[in-house]
């Protein structure tokens, strides 16, 4: 069985001035994602440090990557997030958490989110067929690069996007006009976005039958 590992951790946390309010919003933020994502999630996602985490992702479920990382950004105001995900299989068995197992999809994370460091990236993939892995790394960077722009007001909206349908609804929920809301789901160039997010998503449901593949012959088509 192939599984993405998933690894985050905050971007320059040592240098928060509220640390303990933003440790608090993460740890109310991974209870959302364990909810909100309990159908995809194959072991549910965990703080382990007060500024890590850590979740597992059967490589079937592997577009819900930039969903889970959305969420994230979204919820947790005034920080950004860096990200490594690793495809491969485990060697221990599988845990109801997403903590004390291993194998190569836990070592390809961790290589993933070391080389993000690095390279000052905000997302990295690692374990992928090696024509498309490259791809995957350039569109998860622009749509960091996107979601970093956003401002506490466009982040608001956005997350407020993801629970309802309807822009007069968060109209409604936040006081202002329809035109408002309208504003700044443009300024903050969320139909870009989202065209950019389904892009990556097909590239990774490609990289999750590739995987499978690969499991199954031994190399990458």
């Amino acid at each position: 069985m192939q599984y993405a590992a998933l690894r985050f951790d905050i971007v320059k946390s040592r240098r928060l001035k509220q640390r303990a309010a933003v440790q608090k919003s993460f740890l109310m933020s991974a209870e959302d994602i364990n909810r909100e994502f309990a159908d995809v999630l194959e072991a549910s996602f965990v703080v382990t440090h007060g500024d890590e985490a850590q979740a597992l992702l059967r490589v079937s479920n592997i577009q819900s990557v930039f969903p889970i990382l959305e969420h994230l950004t979204v919820s947790v105001d005034g920080v950004n997030f860096r990200c490594g995900v690793g495809l491969g299989t485990l060697n221990t068995s599988l845990q109801e958490m997403a903590i004390g197992m291993d194998g190569e999809a836990w070592q390809n994370a961790k290589q993933a989110i070391n080389e993000a460091k690095v390279q000052r990236q905000s997302i990295r993939f690692e374990g992928f067929d090696p024509q498309l892995q490259p791809h995957l790394n350039a569109i998860g960077n622009l749509l960091c690069y996107l979601c970093s722009r956003w401002t506490k007001e466009q982040r608001e909206t956005i997350r407020l996007l993801s629970k309802t349908n309807t822009q007069r609804e968060i109209a409604a929920q936040l006081g202002i006009s329809d035109a408002a809301v309208s504003k700044r789901l443009t300024a903050a160039g969320w139909q870009h976005y989202l065209q950019g997010r389904k892009t990556l998503e097909f590239l990774l449901e490609d990289a999750a039958k590739q995987a499978e593949e690969h499991l199954v012959n031994g190399t990458f088509h």
